[in-house]
């Protein structure tokens, strides 16, 4: 029998990851990343408990692992059994050894209803975007907030930015649902405010400007830094 963790409940819902010792859950450093603010950078890991079963262990998280409200530092990892991870809520299935591949891809009627409706929230066709080159690459660090020591290098545009966003994804709970674009430019890259006043580049609120290495761009509680590579 193979285990799995499925997410019944909670921004990724209907993943599913196969139980490893050694693999550690968490939001930004750990081998299964869970988009939720109330994980921690490297929240919880498995491991096997004295007779051969896996458990997941707590690794003194701020919000920790719950099961029917209760906090607890371990969990164990039997078929049905239910748990919470920050605000995720966790249900352990085992499955056959033939039937892990297929159970492991597997893709929600959720996940389809959503793809479906987000192409049907514009129904005017659009002209697909030309990518062009980021030259040099563009990497955001993530310095203050919920995805603090977050990095991620771009090496072409245009990208969009917000909460709402499939390109890059902005987990404060004050960021907008569109909060910027970024564009390719001679040698730069320009930043196109969609949130102005709630999005400030350098603590000014402008429209749109080139980035300069050194540049930070903050929303909410989050502090991003600019840097040419």
């Amino acid at each position: 029998m193979v285990t799995f963790i499925e997410i019944v409940d909670g921004p990724n819902e209907g993943s599913r990851f196969k139980v490893e010792e050694g693999i550690t859950i968490g939001r930004t450093k750990a081998d299964i990343i869970i988009k939720d603010p109330k994980v921690s950078s490297t929240h919880a890991q498995f491991a096997l408990d004295g007779k051969g079963q896996f458990v997941l262990q707590d690794l003194d998280s701020s919000n920790g692992i719950h099961i029917a409200g209760r906090r607890v530092k371990k969990v164990a990892l039997l078929s049905g059994v239910i748990f919470e991870v920050g605000r995720t809520q966790f249900k352990v299935v085992t499955v056959e050894e033939e039937l892990a591949i297929d159970f492991s891809r597997l893709i929600t009627w959720r996940s389809i209803l959503k793809d479906k409706l987000q192409a049907l929230e514009n129904p005017k066709i659009k002209k697909p975007a030309v990518l062009q080159s980021f030259s040099p690459s563009l990497k955001l660090t993530f310095i203050q907030g919920i995805q603090t020591d977050e990095e991620i290098i771009l090496g072409y545009g245009p990208r969009r930015a917000g909460a709402d966003s499939l390109d890059i994804e902005l987990l404060d709970e004050e960021a907008p649902k569109e909060a910027f674009e970024l564009h390719p430019g001679p040698g730069m890259v320009q930043i196109k405010i969609k949130a102005p006043g709630r999005v400030t580049l350098n603590n000014k609120s402008i429209d749109a400007e080139m980035l300069k290495d050194g540049d930070l761009i903050s929303l909410g509680n989050t502090l991003i830094k600019v840097t040419y590579l």
